[in-house]
């Protein structure tokens, strides 16, 4: 609740994740359960098919964020354990549009044409850790602590556009009654990969100050990986050369690769975050600070496959190179985060907390080369502003905490995906038919409101502190 904010003190169950030294601060064996009982997102992409053409995306769900077990050994009291499991990132994008308006886009062709275009973006991106933990106590107010994880990256992403014009003006028996230009492209990947790292933290301790630094390992990966699948299609018919008049080839180049036949890596970055806490003397009141820095990812292919070299055999594409045809890549821009928690005693048994916090997007505006860009799997890529309250209940030594937390994300003048709003029928540009030159103008807002509920169950100690 106080936005994670604490990397100096204060993380609770989520020790483990944000600082591993500061598990030494439990006095009793704990389980922890983390859960969002309903969340609700609307996602609108301005123009981000064209001009005043977007996409939309609503969801409604549920989703367990944590369940943890702190253990503190009665026969080594400077020691603290922690075993966990933590969802860290969920997010999806699920949009359809389908545009439809009658334009003079084949320049060869008398009058006007029917211009159909469907698109369809569907992404579904998850992290999921599992790991365990634990610190030492090295002196009265210094501690340290590690924890490792198995962070298991789930990434799935399908992008379709289907584009037609037909001309609107037919007579009886006309040869243009089944003529039809057309333009398309698929692509779809999805995986598992499971990944290794490691957090090491320091955390200093007084009565009314704390202090602490975390470094997350970047992830190491071969280590096992699932569920692949990777297509691409593309192609093009009854297009003409707008400046000669000269028909174009007419092309369709698909190709499929799943399971041992594709290699995946979903690399991240290395981290470092520092963070204190701050309490008034009757240590009622306090007040947690955190910023964190997320290194860069050089661009890398995430999905790699050995790929057919005759995919163009036959046909005028049979000397292009499509050794990357089913490649996508990643990267990773670096950036900071920071974030600021409160915490005040209403009652003896009763805590009010308060947070905010940045989650900028490392993708957000990524080149990707010298790998061309659109190899980099289709995204709104948002930047996010974390807003959570809630209250904390001690009943018989157990802790029971509701919330709610409210997300505002923001995405200004990034590319887009497809240009719909000024097409022509072959674009020199970027070497797509029956589409325009697409222009930095997508202008994202994101709204998320979700309930939280936690719930700690304390063994021994004090359980009426």
């Amino acid at each position: 609740m106080i936005a994670g904010a604490v990397v100096g003190g204060g993380a609770g169950a989520s020790s483990i994740f944000y600082n591993p030294a500061i598990i030494s601060e439990i006095n009793e064996s704990k389980l922890s359960l983390n859960a969002s009982l309903f969340a609700y997102e609307i996602n609108n992409a301005n123009n981000i098919l064209g001009e005043n053409i977007d996409l939309q995306s609503t969801r409604f769900y549920a989703v367990p964020r944590s369940v943890s077990y702190m253990h503190k050994p009665r026969n080594h009291p400077g020691w603290s354990l922690e075993f966990a499991y933590l969802n860290v990132a969920n997010s999806e994008f699920n949009g359809i549009n389908f545009t439809e308006k009658n334009i003079d886009i084949l320049t060869h062709l008398p009058g006007t044409e029917n211009y159909k275009a469907y698109t369809d973006l569907k992404t579904d991106i998850r992290t999921d850790f599992y790991g365990a933990g634990g610190s030492i106590k090295i002196s009265e107010n210094f501690f340290a602590g590690a924890s490792m994880f198995v962070s298991v990256n789930s990434k799935y992403s399908m992008y379709q556009l289907d584009i037609n014009a037909t001309p609107t003006k037919i007579e009886q028996n006309d040869e243009l009654a089944f003529y039809n230009a057309k333009y398309e492209t698929q692509e779809m990947v999805k995986f598992n990969d499971y990944r290794l790292l490691w957090k090491f933290g320091l955390f200093y301790k007084k009565p009314r100050f704390s202090a602490g630094i975390n470094i997350t390992t970047p992830s190491v990966g071969g280590i096992y990986s699932d569920g692949k699948k990777v297509m691409r299609k593309q192609g093009q018919n009854n297009i003409t050369n707008p400046e000669t008049g000269v028909p174009m080839n007419n092309f369709m180049i698909v190709d499929y690769a799943e399971k041992k036949e594709v290699s995946v890596t979903a690399k991240s970055p290395f981290a470092i975050a520092a963070g204190c806490t701050y309490s008034t003397p009757d240590k009622k009141k306090v007040l947690y600070t955190t910023v964190e820095y997320f290194a860069g990812v050089g661009s890398y292919r995430m999905v790699k496959v050995d790929e057919d070299t005759n995919l163009g055999a036959g046909s005028f594409l049979e000397n292009e190179d499509f050794s990357d045809w089913l490649t996508f890549v990643e990267g990773a821009n670096p950036i900071f985060n920071a974030a600021v928690g409160y915490r005040s005693y209403l009652k003896n048994n009763l805590m009010l907390l308060t947070g905010f916090k940045t989650d900028f997007n490392y993708k957000k505006k990524k080149e990707t080369s010298p790998t061309n860009p659109d190899k980099s799997i289709k995204s709104n890529d948002v930047d996010y502003y974390h807003f959570t309250s809630g209250l904390t209940l001690r009943i018989k030594g157990q802790d029971i905490t509701a919330g709610l937390q409210y997300t505002l994300g923001l995405n200004n003048d990034t590319k887009q995906l497809v240009n719909l709003s000024n097409p022509v029928e072959f674009n020199f540009d970027e070497l797509r038919a029956l589409q325009g030159t697409r222009t930095k103008t997508v202008k994202t807002i994101y709204n998320s409101f979700t309930f939280l509920l936690a719930a700690s169950f304390n063994f021994g100690g004090n359980q009426k502190k």
